[in-house]
């Protein structure tokens, strides 16, 4: 039997597969830039060293001026935390809604968030049939929906155009943008312009994702000021450490590495999925995302069996079958270097 612990874990542990393998892995579980942490980060994280004896800025100060400024906002429409996951549940905790809307598959922490404050949850399915779009008409009328845009596991926009969010009559609408970073036009999709101005809309973003700073833990939020305002009563203090605040200030002004990644992305992805498209018995998902959700056409074969077959080739994937709306057909990989796209593409063809 499935445990709650198996119900929402989550891929990137490397730690404990290492600790079972006893070597190391390349970790395609998890969605993180392959290009790792930007150049100027790590600078900054060696020369700021000494700042640890201090407490960080509770305010995340400068951190939200350039954050603002990156994104043409005010700093009062701005508010950081210990990634989008903490936001996730600083939300949840401070409007503590009695019903809340999921699109599913998805991600796993909305419905964790929700169940810990035994909050109504109604799931609404994405439809492989259907691109796994979302259907508006059924998203309902709950206190809070929860939208992935680039949806996670699945890669795709859940919703293409900014004015579809009108169609949507719930309450509160949290958009998680965590990636929306990796499309090359990201300002079209991207709702934060008008979060700033509407009480019914957060936009998540994160920049452990794009910027490789995954265990530095690292996020904010694009909200209107009074929900900013609201939010603040029920964050815990210095959520957001010293290091994590000056890296993440300097990285957005990488404007090379940005342009980089943008670009690599745009033509890595499409490379991987084309090489997967050619291995028989895997059907991959077109993504916008950095990240290739794949169907497993073999009946008899499970995604924990696939995963254990990489696993002795020294590759880690993510098993989807925990996700609720996908089963054992499912596996997710994320887009990596071009050597380590090969290996993958070519331990594939010999374990399948």
């Amino acid at each position: 039997m499935r445990s709650l612990k198996d119900n929402f874990s989550h891929g990137g542990n490397v730690y404990e597969v290492e600790r079972k393998l006893g070597k190391g892995v390349v970790d395609f579980s998890a969605n993180i830039n392959p290009f790792g942490i930007p150049s100027a980060a790590k600078k900054i994280l060696r020369t700021k060293i000494d700042s640890l004896i201090h407490y960080p800025d509770p305010d995340a100060y400068n951190l939200k001026k350039a954050l603002a400024r990156y994104w043409n906002v005010r700093q009062e429409n701005i508010l950081v935390g210990n990634g989008s996951t903490e936001l996730i549940y600083l939300i949840m905790s401070a409007f503590n809604p009695s019903s809340v809307a999921i699109p599913v598959p998805s991600f796993s922490e909305y419905e964790r968030a929700a169940g810990n404050l035994k909050t109504k949850i109604k799931f609404i399915p994405l439809e492989e049939k259907q691109g796994f779009k979302l259907n508006a008409t059924l998203a309902g009328n709950s206190d809070v929906i929860f939208l992935c845009n680039p949806n996670n596991p699945t890669g795709n926009l859940i919703l293409e155009k900014r004015a579809d969010i009108k169609k949507l009559s719930n309450r509160l609408i949290v958009m998680d943008e965590s990636f929306m970073d990796f499309l090359p036009d990201e300002r079209k999709y991207t709702l934060i312009k008008e979060a700033q101005k509407s009480k019914k809309i957060i936009v998540l973003r994160t920049l452990t994702k794009f910027f490789a700073l995954a265990g530095l833990r690292v996020g904010y939020l694009a909200a209107h000021k009074s929900n900013i305002d609201f939010l603040k009563k029920y964050q815990a203090p210095w959520s957001v450490n010293v290091l994590a605040q000056k890296a993440g200030e300097r990285v957005l002004s990488d404007k090379a590495y940005i342009d980089k990644t943008k670009k690599f992305m745009d033509e890595e992805r499409e490379y991987l999925y084309t090489r997967i498209s050619n291995i028989r018995g895997l059907s991959p998902f077109i993504s916008t995302a950095n990240y290739i959700l794949m169907k497993i056409e073999d009946e008899e074969l499970t995604s924990f069996t696939l995963k254990g077959r990489l696993l002795k080739k020294g590759i880690l994937i993510r098993d989807c079958s925990n996700f609720r709306g996908l089963d054992r057909r499912f596996i997710r990989v994320a887009v990596r270097s071009r050597r380590e796209n090969l290996k993958l593409v070519k331990t594939l063809e010999k374990v399948l």
